[in-house]
């Protein structure tokens, strides 16, 4: 019985739609966490910070790392945060932007364990932007909806 669900099993075919609909809500859902709960607010620390001067806590940690430039380096990060993470729910250029966001959560990781952080959530994301990259954005994106090869004639 244990083989005949094993063989059932819909994970077994990487074509099934359950396999591809499993596949969209992980990437779309992985996206919009790190837009919404990361990025967006790293977006107001940084205009709070040019407006106001007011501190901003990515460009402080940043520091710490004693990064070269570590404003140019926040600044990256945020905006890598903030269009890589939409670009990766929509299915546009995927396997770029989710390695580019694969870097930023490494760096997150370093910065938690300097921190004296728990990095679980970060290693957590890495993991899940790096199969993410590793699988691209399969049937349901913008880039199987617009770059499909041309069959030749």
């Amino acid at each position: 019985m244990f083989k005949t669900l094993l063989k059932k099993s819909p994970t077994t075919c990487p074509g099934n739609l359950v396999t591809t609909y499993r596949h969209l809500i992980l990437r779309v859902v992985a996206g919009l966490m790190i837009f919404y709960i990361h990025g967006w607010h790293k977006l107001e620390g940084l205009i709070a910070y040019l407006r106001h001067g007011t501190a901003w806590q990515l460009l402080n940690a940043v520091a710490e790392m004693h990064f070269p430039a570590p404003f140019a380096f926040a600044v990256a990060a945020t905006l890598v945060q903030l269009a890589s993470s939409l670009f990766v729910a929509v299915g546009f250029l995927t396997r770029i932007n989710a390695l580019l966001l694969v870097g930023v959560l490494s760096v997150a990781i370093l910065q938690n364990v300097l921190a004296g952080h728990d990095p679980q959530l970060a290693i957590l994301y890495t993991l899940v932007f790096t199969t993410l990259a590793l699988m691209g954005g399969r049937q349901f994106s913008l880039n199987a909806k617009h770059f499909q090869p041309k069959p030749m004639h």
